[in-house]
């Protein structure tokens, strides 16, 4: 049996807000957590939670945890998700699925919160990701840098 990891968020119509979540799934793989760990959206964001079921099922799962990642378990993960995991169970019938909590009050959720603080930003700071972003832009009319100097495809259009 080849365990798999979904990791299951909102998404984004910011480009590049969903890279963290890549990131860390890169992170889970590489240390062994799971043989296969990847990232799926709901909305906005690519993948789609289906396209990174499937492609788990591509890389060999035969059993996917599909991990919210949500604080808490809301409307998300009780009323969006059910309906996506029972259309990937009827596709692939041979994969067992689980479902693990939202993050809640896990005990290492503190710890993070207290690092995370530690490494507060400036003010002035607290945007950048509107820099960081656009290294990861795509054609996305939604996204809020759709038209801006930050958005490499879209240049602003110029008057006159």
């Amino acid at each position: 049996m080849t365990h798999a990891i979904l990791l299951f968020s909102h998404g984004s119509v910011l480009c590049g807000a969903g890279e963290t979540l890549f990131e860390l799934a890169r992170r889970m793989e590489a240390r062994g957590d799971a043989p296969i760990v990847e990232a799926g959206f709901l909305n906005y964001s690519e993948p789609t939670f289906e396209a990174a079921f499937e492609k788990c099922v591509a890389r060999g799962a035969t059993q996917i945890t599909i991990a919210p990642y949500f604080l808490i378990a809301g409307y998300f993960v009780k009323v969006s998700l059910p309906p996506k995991i029972a259309a990937m169970s009827e596709k692939f019938p041979d994969v067992e699925v689980k479902v693990a909590e939202a993050l809640k009050t896990h005990e290492f959720l503190a710890d993070a919160i207290v690092n995370c603080a530690n490494r507060a930003l400036e003010p002035e700071k607290w945007r950048d990701i509107l820099n960081t972003a656009p290294k990861f832009c795509r054609d996305n009319p939604q996204c809020p840098l759709n038209g801006t100097p930050q958005c490499p495809l879209r240049p602003v259009p110029r008057e006159g």
